[in-house]
């Protein structure tokens, strides 16, 4: 993090629907009763992760069994997760433990990922072993990802497909909305191919984590479904929030957002705002924005500025 703002909205959290401000035992409160519970994060940033580690130990200690769903780790990853958390109590010494978390580490394939970034959620595994939780990757393995970004979706073999969760979601508006926030992400650079094929790929990892949820929430309200994921993937109460309605639209979800503040201070209610594209309004990105500092003030962008300015120059325009 490169410094501290002095933003007066760090610490505090927001209820959109009201605008206002509203306080932590409130908003626990309104957790209690959920039975998802979606905790999104920018995946860089420590405050997020210590909210987060917050939240679940108050909910084991106010008597819940939650679940933890990571879209960090793949459907396929599943079994790996699980044999950590269910080690045999004889298994569990210090030195045993600090074997098998580098066994796991490796087989998660995080051994190239930084120590830092692993204990984020490396924290959360080590909580649900120590209260006995079930815990499960909720993602797309990344390799399909991967292909369908690559080759489209619709060039999948058959058992490429196979692995796939369709809900068949359409909604143009949503699909310009995700266009626009692709182009965002990559400093102003995009191709239509390009933008197709992240949305096919964006859709496809939303089915799934969704589907993930749904087959994975128990029966017993006592046990809540707590998810760690990028904030983007429930904002609007779209992609994962929207595609878990579908599945289950009386089922009672909180999206929480992570959020951090903007590089200079903004009212609230700036955050807050619905979105229009075309015919159609979206809701804020969260439900409640709990805000913290940035991870950092640099521009990402800065670097690439001048080779997209040549990528994007007009035919004929060119110097040299």
């Amino acid at each position: 993090m490169i410094k501290k703002s002095v933003d007066p909205l760090i610490g505090k959290i927001y209820e959109s629907s009201k605008q206002q401000e509203v306080s932590y035992q409130m908003l626990f409160k309104k957790m209690l009763d959920a039975r998802v519970i979606y905790l999104g994060e920018n995946h860089e940033n420590a405050d997020h992760h210590a909210i987060q580690l917050r939240i679940l130990k108050d909910l084991i200690q106010a008597g819940k069994k939650p679940l933890i769903g990571f879209e960090f780790f793949s459907i396929d990853q599943t079994a790996h997760l699980m044999s950590f958390v269910q080690i045999k109590p004889h298994n569990t010494d210090p030195q045993s433990i600090v074997i098998k978390e580098k066994d796991l580490r490796e087989k998660l394939g995080w051994h190239a990922h930084g120590d830092q970034a692993w204990q984020y959620y490396y924290q959360l595994i080590e909580l649900a072993l120590k209260n006995k939780l079930t815990i499960f990757g909720a993602d797309l393995p990344k390799c399909i990802v991967k292909r369908i970004v690559r080759v489209g979706a619709e060039n999948l073999t058959g058992i490429e497909n196979n692995l796939l969760q369709p809900t068949f979601f359409d909604d143009m508006p949503y699909q310009q909305l995700m266009y626009s926030k692709f182009k965002a992400v990559h400093c102003g650079f995009s191709t239509p191919k390009m933008s197709e094929r992240m949305y096919q790929a964006w859709i496809a990892r939303n089915d799934t984590m969704a589907y993930s949820i749904v087959s994975m929430l128990p029966d017993d309200e006592n046990r809540p479904l707590v998810m760690i994921l990028g904030a983007g993937h429930v904002q609007h109460n779209m992609a994962v929030y929207d595609r878990v309605a579908f599945y289950n639209p009386d089922l009672n979800q909180i999206n929480l957002g992570l959020q951090e503040i903007a590089t200079k201070p903004s009212d609230a209610k700036s955050y807050m705002a619905n979105t229009v594209v075309e015919d159609k309004t979206f809701l804020p990105s969260h439900e409640y924005f709990w805000f913290t500092d940035r991870n950092s003030y640099e521009d990402p962008c800065e670097k690439f500025k001048g080779m997209l300015q040549g990528m994007t120059k007009p035919t004929g325009m060119g110097g040299g």
